[in-house]
């Protein structure tokens, strides 16, 4: 009995499944008729799509290059070639400059020899007695050579008795500066031929003591800089 009713029930479904098979492709895919007339056929405008503006807008440039877009070479004229190089001058030598006569600049070097300074008493001995009571004589020292721990230098010139001349004018000039300061000359050597007279006055315990009388003789329009001591 179970077997029968399971025959039927297969029956049943094999021929639902075969019916429902044949109404679709039947309804699909059928040879029949169909209304091709209600299908909407889509065509082109009649107008073209894409039109130019009334106005186009943007930034209107010059013809400036055109010809050049269009093939052609503009005119340029003649052909303008560059210089030759120039051949190169010799250099002209240029002597150097002789220092005044008097006056010679000074100037700090290493490898300059400071000559030690000669005694006046020295001097004096080498010339005649009477000439040597003519030459111009620094004051009096009041200090010791060991206290020049620092000192200014004046001037530099070759002629010692016009750096001595020159030191006491500044001390009849400026006695408040100069009154409790010692003058000293001393000889330095610029070259084998060559010499000056330096004009100094100290001493002075600091470079900094010295730095501070030599911006008051600048304020006066002396000029100066700090020196070595001894």
């Amino acid at each position: 009995m179970n077997r029968v009713a399971g025959l039927v029930v297969a029956a049943v479904l094999v021929g639902g499944f075969g019916i429902g098979a044949w109404m679709y492709f039947e309804g699909y895919f059928g040879t029949g008729d169909r209304d091709t007339e209600s299908v909407p056929v889509v065509e082109p405008l009649p107008e073209p799509i894409r039109q130019r503006p009334e106005d186009p807008g943007g930034y209107q440039a010059d013809s400036r290059g055109s010809a050049l877009l269009e093939g052609t070479e503009p005119d340029a004229g003649p052909e303008q070639l560059l210089p030759s190089f120039e051949e190169p001058v010799a250099r002209p030598r240029v002597e150097p400059a002789e220092p005044p006569p008097e006056a010679v600049p000074d100037a700090e070097a290493a490898a300059a020899q400071d000559v030690a300074e000669e005694p006046a008493a020295q001097e004096a001995a080498e010339e005649p007695a009477a000439a040597a009571e003519e030459r111009p004589k620094l004051p009096e020292p009041r200090h010791p050579r060991s206290a020049w721990k620092a000192s200014v230098q004046l001037l530099a010139i070759r002629s010692r008795d016009r750096a001595v001349v020159e030191a006491q004018r500044l001390l009849a000039a400026h006695p408040d500066v100069f009154g409790n300061l010692d003058f000293r000359v001393r000889e330095f050597k610029v070259s084998e031929q060559e010499r000056v007279q330096r004009l100094q006055a100290g001493p002075f315990e600091t470079r900094k003591d010295a730095g501070e009388v030599c911006n008051r003789l600048e304020k006066r329009g002396v000029p100066c800089f700090v020196a070595k001591g001894q």
